[in-house]
């Protein structure tokens, strides 16, 4: 079933689909000519008019496919559709049939000016950050090499000025040559050494000798008293049990 209206902007077109689509739809639209294939549902008029063929277009929906066709004049048509006897609308198809094949040549053409414009887009964009990489690093050792001549001069100054040290006992090197001072950091200045100590003999006395005195436990009076009555001898220089003990 078909359903067409139109307006003085368009016509509308509805198309109902008895089974769900499952493949893309063969849909031509042309300046007087419009085709809608999807087997086995086949649609095909010549139109008395011609139409924006890039402003019209084809929508699929669950049960219907809506075609729209924007008018490139405004207006009312009496006749919408081409009345063609058999003979006329084969003529007519062999001339939409070469016509689309020499416009999908003009489309794949245009595809590929654009893909090869974006390519040489992409390309320049690449060739130029290349360029603006390669001259940062060239500025950076330009850089670089400036900083270290400055050095360089600075550390060549700095090695004839310095004055040589008023201690006899130092011997200062011959300054470097004027290339390898450039190189050469500056020298180390060594500190003069001490006269160095003889050898000898010490000798060490002791005045007094050291005794270490242990005081008397509150408990061995008792045992000597008791070492004493028992008849044991009473020499001071012998010693008793506890005494040795505590030595």
């Amino acid at each position: 079933m078909v359903q067409i209206s139109q307006t003085e902007e368009d016509i509308k077109i509805s198309i109902e689909l008895n089974r769900l689509v499952t493949r893309k739809p063969d849909v031509v639209l042309l300046p007087q000519y419009l085709k809608f294939n999807n087997p086995p549902i086949f649609f095909e008029r010549h139109l008395t008019q011609e139409i924006d063929e890039m402003a019209s277009f084809c929508r699929i929906f669950k049960n219907e496919a809506r075609i729209v066709l924007v008018k490139k004049e405004k207006g009312v048509w009496p006749e919408m559709f081409q009345k063609l006897d058999k003979e006329a609308l084969m003529k007519k198809r062999l001339e939409i049939a070469d016509l689309i094949v020499e416009r999908n040549k003009q489309r794949d053409q245009q595809a590929m000016e654009r893909y090869d414009n974006k390519r040489r887009a992409e390309i320049s964009k690449e060739i130029k950050r290349e360029t603006e990489m390669k001259d940062r690093v060239k500025q950076f050792q330009d850089n670089a090499r400036r900083e270290a001549l400055v050095v360089d001069v600075r550390k060549e100054t700095s090695t004839k000025t310095v004055s040589p040290p008023t201690n006899a006992s130092y011997q200062q090197q011959p300054p470097p040559p004027v290339a390898a001072a450039a190189r050469l950091s500056t020298p180390l200045m060594r500190p003069p050494m001490s006269a160095v100590r003889g050898s000898g003999r010490i000798s060490v006395s002791f005045t007094t000798e050291h005794k270490r005195v242990t005081p008397k436990r509150e408990s061995q009076t008792d045992i000597q008293k008791a070492f004493a009555a028992a008849g044991k001898p009473t020499d001071p220089s012998m010693k008793s049990p506890m005494d040795t003990l505590d030595e």
